[in-house]
């Protein structure tokens, strides 16, 4: 009998209520979830201060003491990019995953693109539309307004980037 892993991936910059009301549904479901932090340099997190470690250590410590949550990291530098790179990034995130013959990956996304892309490549994928109104954009551009939305492991680091970004404002 197969037993079915969740697989929630993403850049997580940062990590947001959006990203784990998605990770809670896909432990709901399949009851294990691998959370995949995915990322190249000089990337969106990167951009902020925020790079792939960063972001890694962050989700590792929001859901440290959650049994049903594993978070792995998956170095994109040498890939070609989005969405040329899809097979390649594939192979090596389920390499990450590591499943017995018995596991089968069902992916949690809320972009209905990467949905339609796991599918045709035989994957099993579930699209969630974004909840909460919020998006890592939002935040990266003024995480002081958007601090509630934040996951608590990214607060902190957030909550500097805010001073430096009301020092630029300030400054212009």
């Amino acid at each position: 009998m197969n037993q079915t892993i969740a697989v929630v991936f993403g850049t997580f910059a940062p990590m947001h209520k959006g990203h784990l009301d998605l990770i809670e549904r896909a432990k709901l479901a399949c009851g294990q979830v691998c959370v995949v932090v995915s990322g190249y340099d000089r990337d969106r997190g990167d951009r902020i201060g925020l790079d792939l470690t960063k972001r890694f250590q962050f989700a590792q410590e929001q859901f440290k003491e959650d049994d049903f949550v594993e978070v792995r990291a998956l170095d994109e530098t040498d890939l070609p990019p989005y969405p040329d790179g899809w097979d390649l990034w594939l192979d090596r995130l389920l390499a990450l995953l590591d499943l017995s013959e018995h596991q089968v990956p069902v992916f949690y996304v809320s972009e209905e693109e990467y949905a339609q892309e796991l599918h045709s490549r035989g994957y099993q994928a579930h699209f969630s539309p974004r909840k909460f109104g919020i998006s890592a954009t939002l935040i990266r551009e003024n995480p002081e307004k958007y601090r509630d939305y934040i996951a608590l492991a990214f607060v902190d680091f957030l909550g500097s980037l805010s001073t430096v970004v009301g020092r630029r404002k300030a400054n212009t």
